[in-house]
This record gives C-alpha cells, structure tokens and sequence, in this order.
C-alpha cells in the first residue's frame, strides 16, 4: 500500500481543485486497497461517497480521505463498524488509528467519517422510497 500512500501524499499536495482524471486514479487506488483485503461493504461506501463528492471535494477534503487511507484495513473496518454502530462523538477510537495527532485534523476526519456513514444510509433509504 505505500503506492496508495505515496500518491495521496503527492495529491494532496496539489492546487485547490483537481481534475477529474485525478479523482479517477484517486478512486482506483481506494477500491484497490479495499477490494484486496475482501471489504466490499466498505469498498461500496466509500466508493459510492467519492462518485457523490467527485464535484465538489477539494484539496482538505483529500487530505481527510488520505488519512482514512492510511489506517490499516483492520482498523479502518473496525472503525467504520463502530461508527456505524452510532458511537460516532467518541474521538479518542479514531485518534489511536491515526497518524496524524493534530486535533483540528482529527475533528475534520470524524465528520467526513460522519458524512461518509450518513451519505450510505441516505442511499440505502433512498432506494426502499424509490421501490414504494
């Protein structure tokens, strides 16, 4: 995975607003480290938030979903299972999974982790109205 690590690094370090081949590779590598260790579940989640996001997601809003990346894919289907779970005020879980101490940072990723849980029950009764 230091490729995927290695290209988020460099992304995002890139202007405010990139184009949509970056965001392609970007998706690419996400699926390819989440299809790897047979997390399909998440791997459509976060998928299903980049292809929402595509538009409008910027250079702190990478970096965010960089930091998500970097948490071992143990960890990360931890997380998301306790978030999902609505244990989603406690920092302290997602701090010990990141690298990065910085609070702000930290803050920031719980809320994307927050709309990427929310955006995925969103979809899910989105499709149960469209079937009414």
């Amino acid at each position: 995975m230091k490729g995927a690590e290695a290209f988020w690094r460099k992304f995002s370090t890139k202007s405010k607003n990139a184009n949509v081949e970056n965001f392609e590779l970007l998706k690419k590598k996400l699926r390819c480290k989440f299809k790897s260790v047979g997390m399909l579940e998440l791997d459509t989640i976060i998928n299903n938030y980049l292809n929402a996001n595509i538009s409008i997601m910027d250079q702190d809003k990478v970096k965010l979903m960089y930091n998500l990346a970097c948490i071992d894919t143990t960890n990360l289907q931890k997380l998301f299972y306790f978030y999902g779970k609505g244990n989603k005020y406690n920092v302290e879980i997602l701090s010990q999974f990141l690298k990065n101490k910085d609070e702000k940072e930290i803050q920031d990723t719980l809320k994307l982790l927050d709309d990427i849980m929310k955006r995925s029950c969103m979809g899910i009764h989105d499709v149960g109205k469209r079937s009414l």
